[in-house]
C-alpha cells in the first residue's frame, strides 16, 4: 500500500486528515482496463493472435500501468480533497 508522510515538508500541511483509501486503486481499474480492453480488442481485430499471446501481452501491461499510476492518483485524489476542504468523514 502507498502511504503518504505525515506533513508536507515545504509547506507543514497535515495530510493525516486526508483519507483517500483505496479510492485511487479503484479509479485506475476503470482507466486502465478500459485502455487495455480497447487495446486488446484493436491488436485482436487488426492481428487476430491466439489467446497466450493476449495474456502474456496484456496481463503485465495492466498490472505495469496501475503500479505507475497508483502515486500519480492517490496524490489528485489528495489533491482534490484539499481544494473540496474535505476531510476523513465530512462531507
Amino acid at each position: 500500500m502507498l502511504t503518504f508522510a505525515p506533513r508536507c515538508t515545504a509547506c507543514e500541511l497535515d495530510y493525516g486528515r486526508f483519507n483517500v483509501g483505496d479510492g485511487a486503486a479503484a479509479f485506475l481499474i476503470f482507466i486502465v482496463g478500459g485502455v487495455v480492453m480497447v487495446a486488446a480488442l484493436v491488436t485482436d481485430a487488426n492481428f487476430a493472435p491466439p489467446w497466450w499471446v493476449h495474456v502474456l501481452l496484456w496481463t503485465p501491461l495492466t498490472i505495469a500501468l496501475t503500479l505507475a499510476l497508483q502515486r500519480a492518483a492517490k496524490g489528485l485524489l489528495v489533491a482534490l480533497e484539499f481544494r473540496g476542504n474535505a476531510g476523513q468523514g465530512e462531507a
